[in-house]
């Protein structure tokens, strides 16, 4: 996904979330993007252009990505029919539906009802206010995906730190110190190898107030490195563009604006920092992920 680095103006946000809040209120309806443009009052040219410059996505395809997250919500939480969901969600037949959805899903709505975990699914799109002191190279708006995985074991190594909304955060400089010194075996090729940072927020009686920090990776054994085991959780993904100090901002804003109007509750648990192999914390064009356990309403 290429991020732009345009300067977003007041009146050009506002105008797209005019768009966005039309769409998210006429899921079930025809849209086209020469009805929308006329909402914008972009021509359709501009409308995708722009549209594009400040979401990463085209507006086809958030608009598709939106009905078929709906409809798998639909499937793990109501007994609704297939048809009625497909229907629901503006598709004009069951057929068409479940083509669409498995190109998403890759799976067919049946299975993803009998798995009954929520895997996949896209959240509306939100602005994030004061653009302008967003890091570099992030987006004015920002989606959540909600994701399950299963329970896992991580083989690294651990520390106490104090997290960003302590009296005395120190994970900055604590967490970097910790990557350094975890050496992949020899016989490991680090650049297929994906990193996973495992926060563990439950309290601990001898280290109140802080946090364990694990840094590690899924699936490897690493001799005598201590491991610890993540149970099967639901997570709100984050994600976190450019430097590791973005990652601050990006979960200040979910904690602070989305999470509080969703569907959703935060609850206590093991947060993930989920990495590229070649991830670099001080790039402005490097990405990760954010895990942040949830549970429904």
């Amino acid at each position: 996904m290429t991020y732009s680095t345009v300067s977003s103006s007041p009146a050009r946000l506002t105008r797209i979330e005019t768009v966005l809040d039309y769409i998210h209120c006429h899921l079930d309806e025809p849209l086209s993007v020469v009805s929308l443009a006329e909402k914008s009052c972009w021509s359709r040219w501009q409308l995708q252009r722009i549209f594009g410059e400040e979401t990463g996505l085209t507006v086809a395809q958030y608009v598709r990505e939106l009905r078929l997250s709906q409809a798998a919500e639909n499937l793990v939480s109501t007994n609704q029919r297939h048809l009625d969901i497909a229907l629901e969600c503006g598709f004009d037949s069951e057929i068409s539906f479940s083509r669409a959805f498995k190109q998403m899903f890759t799976c067919s709505p049946r299975e993803y009802r009998n798995r009954g975990k929520r895997q996949g699914l896209r959240t509306p799109l939100q602005y994030r206010e004061h653009a302008y002191t967003l890091p570099e190279n992030a987006k004015s708006f920002m989606q959540i995906r909600i994701e399950s995985k299963e329970a896992f074991a991580l083989s690294g190594v651990f520390d106490w730190i104090n997290g960003p909304f302590s009296a005395a955060p120190n994970f900055l400089e604590r967490v970097p110190n910790l990557w350094r010194t975890l050496e992949l075996p020899l016989e490991c090729d680090a650049s297929k190898t994906n990193p996973i940072g495992v926060i563990n927020t439950h309290g601990h009686a001898q280290n109140p107030g802080q946090l364990q920090y694990w840094a590690g990776y899924q699936g490897l054994n690493l001799g005598d490195h201590a491991s610890v085991q993540v149970p099967a959780q639901e997570y709100a993904v984050i994600p976190v563009q450019g430097k590791v100090s973005s990652l601050q901002t990006a979960v200040d804003w979910f904690i602070r604006h989305w999470l509080p109007e969703s569907n959703y509750n935060g609850i206590t648990g093991y947060e993930l920092e989920m990495y590229s192999p070649q991830y670099d914390p001080y790039s402005p064009s490097s990405y990760m992920e954010f895990w942040l356990p949830i549970a429904p309403r």
